[in-house]
């Protein structure tokens, strides 16, 4: 059971229930964080905006979130965004060896720079130069900033999932959270 209560329909302002009422599914990361109902939509915001709205390419985007999850020990982020690598095109060999990034042989040296990158800035705060001069033969500018914005939004995410004991959902692992469609068996809202 999660720590904090998970913000029920009753107790959420109309914006809030209008913004859950309108996902194919509410995950309960979103019902924790809309706890904060007064900064609930802006946050929401960013989370779509990270999604649809970056340079960054997707893969990267996720990989450099799954190094977030592992680095973090979050289970519920790690299962999520799972399916949502695999939609965008991070391999099975990938996903298995990110645990390990330094000893795979599957990434590109722009995957490895991210993956470093990832590292260093959950354990330091800041990345190295080095790491950053390697980023920046490969990116822009924009997208090093977006690769930085989404390093530190998933591992705030991670930092309430944990603290708070957020529960898996039944079908966790299983629902892409990029498809915008509900899973087979619809579960509760």
């Amino acid at each position: 059971m999660a720590l904090l209560p998970y913000l029920n329909d009753a107790d959420a302002t109309p914006e809030v229930r209008k913004m859950l009422a309108s996902r194919p599914v509410v995950l309960n990361v979103q019902r924790m964080t809309a706890n904060a109902q007064g900064i609930f939509a802006q946050r929401n915001r960013l989370s779509n905006a990270l999604f649809t709205q970056i340079k960054l390419d997707p893969r990267l985007r996720e990989i450099a979130i799954l190094r977030t999850a592992k680095d973090c020990d979050s289970v519920y982020e790690w299962t999520q965004h799972v399916p949502a690598a695999k939609h965008v095109g991070v391999t099975k060999e990938q996903i298995a060896g990110i645990e390990n990034w330094q000893s795979a042989k599957c990434f590109s040296e722009l995957e490895r720079l991210v993956l470093q990158f990832t590292d260093e800035v959950n354990a330091n705060v800041k990345g190295s130069r080095a790491t950053l001069e390697g980023l920046k033969r490969h990116l822009s500018p924009g997208e090093i900033i977006e690769l930085l914005i989404i390093i530190g939004h998933w591992r705030q995410t991670a930092s309430i999932l944990e603290t708070t004991e957020v529960e898996l959902e039944d079908f966790a692992g299983q629902y892409n959270i990029l498809s915008g469609t509900a899973p087979a068996s619809e579960p509760p809202r």
